[in-house]
């Protein structure tokens, strides 16, 4: 009898494994196909290793997976993915029609019209477009077996094989299972791939609320720091406009800078006699050891700002009011130029021990900083200009009422001596009258030009006074001094002797100007000289310049008042005779812009003798 007929099943217990031998085959591949879906690498991939061994338990012609749901798990019905597998054997146009079938039996299931597969695997289904559900077919087609991939209740696809020949019972149990694996595989791979993508979102929420807390924090940051820029700009313009003296509130300003926004702070101004160093303050940065090492030594012995006061020379141009720079040991250096006006009144230089410390905000701070620090400096210069030009009206009275009253005595004297001359008869009365008259206009002349020129000197508000040198003769010089002076001296039976070395050149001076130096230094000589003494004028040459005394006979100076001689409104105690003490100081100011010196030599009870000298004309 054949293996496998009636009578060997029923021939006793030695005949069943026989029999279930596909059975057992069946087991070996389903495990190895669950091996693979368990370890599943994408649909594309697995697919075709599954169908392989598929094949090798029921030989198979075509298989088409056709799977509704997109790449994250979403239901997608009406596109779904298509994956196509054929044997060897098997030609591409075989394979499209069962892929036809495969749609229209996914439509029909899925109760959708019309179906669009996405070819991800399908050797010769390029040319495929989208499937119409045809009609139901009038009987079935026992070629194409197509079985559902259910998840959780829900069809999602479908599982299209074409065996060849007819299957047994356990054929079609194998493929169901192999169906059911796979649809469990493909609801793991998707479910996993949810989970991915839900824990990426968590991820990509948690990474932008981080964001947002980080934003939320610098926004707080710049909201303090600006607060801080304007609570420091606050107390810092109430500091410049709380003193005209920028001496005082500038060094204040450096402390407060120092150490909140600079390890050093120097502030450099520029004046008529080079620059100057205002404020300079400076601290140890923490973790600086102390010593000669320290950063403070570093910065008064080598730092190129903080070691020397700013110049012209090494102040950036006009058009970079800002400069940064670094050297070793100070990373952080930043020089901004006081300007005002179009003018460059000095800079402002801070220096840290911090890299980078100083950004965008901080350079726009200083340089409104900077802008304030020179408001106030011209203010306070205009300020002094103004208080100068008081001072020099006040001086300018001062000197009218000082250097007038001898060409006023002199007129008085002149005028007097007029009304004595006419007494005696004829020729005589008419000479002196004449030359008393003459004298009168000379001292009207002189406070003419006094006056005219102390005007020109109060317009120049400390500037030189203007001269008008010319080659004058030193005894015509004497000659025109003494016409005035002589009835002062005549007044109080005074001698007025007059000395010039022969052959002495001409001086190069102002006439004005040295007629004024005379008149103060003999009427001085005559107020201090007692009655019946001498007041003497001598001329000598001496290394090149013609020098000039003036010698009395009277007490002499006191030690101690000699150093205060030439000071403005100085006056020395015990003086019974009035004045301005503006004298000596205007005789000096005179003579120095002559070019020449003007210097006193004196002993108590012997008198005093002033020099002074001028150029000689060569």
């Amino acid at each position: 009898m054949e293996e496998g007929s009636p009578a060997n099943v029923e021939a006793g217990p030695s005949q069943p494994p026989r029999e279930r031998e596909p059975a057992w085959r069946h087991l070996e591949h389903l495990y190895e196909i669950s091996k693979r879906l368990a370890a599943f690498e994408g649909v594309e991939r697995t697919f075709a290793e599954v169908m392989a061994i598929a094949a090798q338990a029921h030989p198979l012609c075509t298989a088409l997976l056709l799977v509704g749901l997109d790449a994250g798990g979403e239901a997608l019905r009406e596109r779904p993915v298509l994956m196509g597998w054929r044997a060897e054997d098997v030609s591409a146009a075989r394979l499209i029609v069962a892929a036809e079938k495969a749609a229209a039996t996914y439509a029909w299931l899925m109760g959708e019209t019309a179906v669009e597969p996405q070819h991800e695997v399908g050797e010769g289904l390029e040319g495929s477009g989208a499937w119409v559900l045809p009609e139901p077919p009038v009987r079935a087609e026992p070629a194409f077996i197509t079985l559902p991939l259910v998840a959780k209740g829900l069809t999602f696809g479908t599982l299209q094989v074409e065996p060849e020949g007819v299957l047994a019972e356990e054929g079609l149990a194998f493929l169901d299972a192999v169906a059911n694996q796979f649809a469990l595989a493909l609801d793991r791979h998707h479910a996993l791939r949810r989970e991915v993508r839900l824990r990426e979102r968590a991820e990509l929420f948690e990474r932008v609320q981080r964001e947002l807390l980080l934003r939320e924090r610098q926004a707080h940051q710049v909201a303090e720091d600006a607060h801080r820029r304007q609570a420091f700009m606050a107390e810092a313009s109430a500091m410049l406009a709380g003193s005209l003296d920028y001496r005082t509130s500038l060094p204040q300003l450096a402390r407060l800078l120092v150490p909140a926004w600079a390890d050093c702070c120097a502030i450099d101004l520029l004046g008529s006699n080079g620059a100057e160093r205002i404020a300079m303050m400076a601290v140890e940065p923490a973790g600086h050891p102390l010593g000669s090492g320290s950063f403070v030594a570093q910065v008064f012995a080598s730092h190129p700002w903080g070691a020397f006061p700013a110049s012209p020379e090494n102040l950036p141009e006009a058009q970079t009011p800002v400069e940064r720079a670094e050297w070793s040991g100070f990373p952080s250096n930043l020089r901004l130029l006081i300007r005002v006006r179009g003018r460059t009144l000095g800079a402002l230089s801070l220096i840290s021990a911090r890299p980078e410390r100083y950004g965008p905000a901080d350079v726009s701070l200083f340089e409104t900083l900077a802008q304030r620090i020179a408001t106030a400096v011209d203010s306070a210069l205009l300020f002094q200009q103004a208080q100068e030009a008081v001072r020099w009206r006040e001086e300018l009275l001062a000197v009218v009422s000082h250097d007038i009253k001898t060409p006023l005595l002199v007129v008085r004297m002149n005028a007097e001596m007029l009304l004595s001359a006419a007494r005696p008869p004829g020729e005589e009365r008419r000479r002196q009258g004449r030359r008393h008259l003459e004298n009168i206009l000379l001292a009207a002349g002189q406070m003419r030009d006094l006056i005219g020129g102390i005007l020109d000197r109060a317009r120049m508000q400390g500037m030189p006074m203007p001269l008008a040198p010319q080659p004058w003769a030193v005894d015509e010089l004497f000659r025109q001094a003494a016409e005035v002076l002589r009835p002062l001296a005549l007044n109080k039976s005074q001698d007025l002797v007059m000395e010039v070395s022969p052959g002495l050149p001409r001086v190069r001076a102002d006439r004005e100007r040295v007629l004024q130096v005379l008149s103060n230094l003999v009427g001085n000589a005559i107020k201090f000289t007692p009655s019946g003494g001498t007041v003497t004028l001598r001329a000598r040459k001496v290394d090149g310049m013609v020098r000039i005394s003036v010698k009395d006979n009277g007490p002499g100076i006191a030690p101690e008042d000699v150093p205060h001689l030439f000071e403005r409104f100085w006056r020395a105690s015990g003086v019974n005779e009035r004045g301005t003490g503006l004298g000596l100081s205007i005789v000096k100011s005179i003579v120095e812009a002559h070019g020449g010196t003007l210097w006193v030599e004196t002993q108590l009870g012997a008198g005093s003798t002033f020099f002074f000298t001028l150029p000689a004309e060569p």
